[in-house]
């Protein structure tokens, strides 16, 4: 894996290929990486639903992503776990929060997205899509969990510090995976190497967080609600120091880890599938053709002449049913997800 580092999707789907969907793992020597390998989905459903129970995450893991993802969900197990899956579960099903994340999706559809994507192809130059989508997802999970948009896509396309940090420190945290605790631990301690940039890249991704608990929090303080705010911290938030009082029942810390961990969740998942799903309607024009077909008998139902930009309601998206099949059809036959 090590050597095959860059090119690590491809490595992996040969090798399951080759093993017919599973594989025994076994890492550096001395590294303590073994495991198992697998794309098999009765195996995925019987470690992530059946028997969920049987399996921890472990120490193994929690100790190399604790220092970017900390307590939070994607790092937590047991009670934590339960905890935090029981919070969450029950503010994303709730229908505020269902509402503000189709009106943030529709604002950074229409102002954001598609004013930066028709001034790329206006510019003739080619551009990565999956980049783009990135870029949107991004912001997107960022004003539903935090209630902020780092402005990924502005037409400048910028870097943006907050989302340059986050990807840095996500992608530098797996080489702890590739090499023996015997190295990446004396080079965290001393700090040099990549775990002197990984440092750097997860305090400003931690900076940024509690910055945005610690508003929060003092404008609850002042103002003793945040009721005029939609996103998860907020919600969380305003539920604690309501059934609390102004006894808060978790630290910041608390807040910032479980808002790291929901932007973990949504960013490079929802990107890489929108980017395969359009790679799969490109490739079969049937598909697609039937897409617009649907899309064009619900406008035609609206009785008036839509316009050039079309906003879709709840109702007419309920009503494409293909398009949801497609959507669906291509996550089956995603190699990465199960």
């Amino acid at each position: 894996m090590f050597l095959h580092i860059n090119d690590m999707y491809n490595f992996l789907t040969r090798a399951l290929s080759r093993a017919g969907g599973t594989f025994h793992h076994k890492g550096m020597w001395m590294g303590g990486a073994y495991g198992i390998v697998t794309a098999d989905p009765s195996n995925i459903e019987y470690m992530l639903k059946t028997n969920f129970k049987n399996f921890p995450k472990g120490k193994y893991f929690r100790e190399r992503f604790q220092d970017l993802l900390g307590d939070g969900i994607f790092n937590a197990d047991d009670e934590l776990w339960r905890e935090q899956r029981q919070a969450v579960k029950a503010e994303m099903h709730s229908s505020r929060f269902i509402e503000h994340s189709l009106q943030t999706m529709q604002d950074l559809v229409h102002q954001k997205l598609l004013k930066l994507t028709d001034n790329l192809v206006r510019s003739g130059e080619s551009f990565d899509l999956q980049e783009v989508l990135l870029r949107f997802t991004f912001d997107n999970i960022c004003s539903a969990a935090f209630g902020v948009d780092p402005g990924c896509l502005a037409l400048d396309i910028p870097d943006v510090p907050f989302a340059k940090a986050f990807e840095k420190a996500t992608e530098l945290i797996l080489i702890r995976f590739l090499i023996p605790p015997f190295i990446w631990k004396p080079m965290k301690f001393f700090g040099i190497g990549y775990e002197k940039t990984l440092k750097g890249a997860v305090g400003v991704v931690h900076e940024f967080a509690e910055k945005t608990v610690k508003g929060r929090r003092d404008e609850i303080r002042k103002h003793g609600s945040l009721c005029h705010l939609s996103d998860l911290l907020s919600r969380l938030v305003e539920i604690e120091h309501t059934e609390r009082g102004k006894k808060l029942l978790f630290p910041d810390k608390y807040f910032r880890d479980l808002c790291i961990n929901f932007i973990l969740a949504g960013r490079d998942t929802t990107s890489v599938a929108l980017a395969w799903f359009f790679w799969l309607v490109y490739s079969n024009p049937q598909v697609e053709n039937r897409i617009l077909c649907e899309i064009t008998d619900i406008l035609s139902l609206r009785g008036t002449q839509a316009e050039n930009e079309v906003i879709f309601t709840k109702e007419e998206l309920n009503k494409m049913v293909y398009l949801q099949a497609a959507l669906s059809e291509s996550l089956r036959l995603y190699p990465s997800v199960p």
